[in-house]
C-alpha cells in the first residue's frame, strides 16, 4: 500500500507542477480518493507502522498541492476531531527507538523523505 501511495503522490506532485496540463487528472485522482479511499487513508494514518503514517502525510500534502480546490475538498472531508490525531505528534518520526515499524533499519529519524 506504501508504494501506491508514493505512486500516487509522485503523480499528483507532477499534476501540480511541470505536467500542469494535466491539472484535471490530478484534481480526479484527488476526489477519487477523498470519495472511495478515505477510509483506508484514515488507516494509514494512524497506523503503528511510521513508514505508513509518513507515506499518507506526504500522500495528504500531494493531494492539497493540486490547487485550491483540492485543497478546500481534502480540508472539508478530512475530520480533524479525530481522537487519535493528536497522537501522531508522539509517532516518533525523530527517534528510530519509538518507532515500531516491522522493518528492522527504519529512516523515521531523517529530516527528509528518503526514496
Amino acid at each position: 500500500m506504501l508504494l501506491i501511495f508514493q505512486a500516487l503522490e509522485a503523480i499528483l506532485l507532477r499534476t501540480a507542477s511541470d505536467l500542469s496540463h494535466f491539472s484535471v487528472v490530478g484534481m480526479n485522482i484527488v476526489q477519487k480518493l477523498i470519495r472511495s479511499y478515505m477510509k483506508l487513508i484514515y488507516a494509514a494514518l494512524y497506523s503503528e507502522n511510521c513508514k505508513m503514517s509518513r507515506g499518507c502525510l506526504t500522500l495528504l500534502s500531494a493531494m492539497v498541492a493540486q490547487g485550491p480546490d483540492s485543497a478546500r475538498d481534502v480540508y472539508s472531508h478530512f475530520d480533524f476531531n479525530n481522537k487519535y490525531l493528536p497522537g501522531l505528534l508522539k509517532k516518533g518520526f525523530k527517534k528510530v527507538s519509538r518507532c515500531r515499524s516491522s522493518s528492522s533499519r527504519c529512516r523515521c529519524s531523517r529530516g527528509g523523505i528518503s526514496r
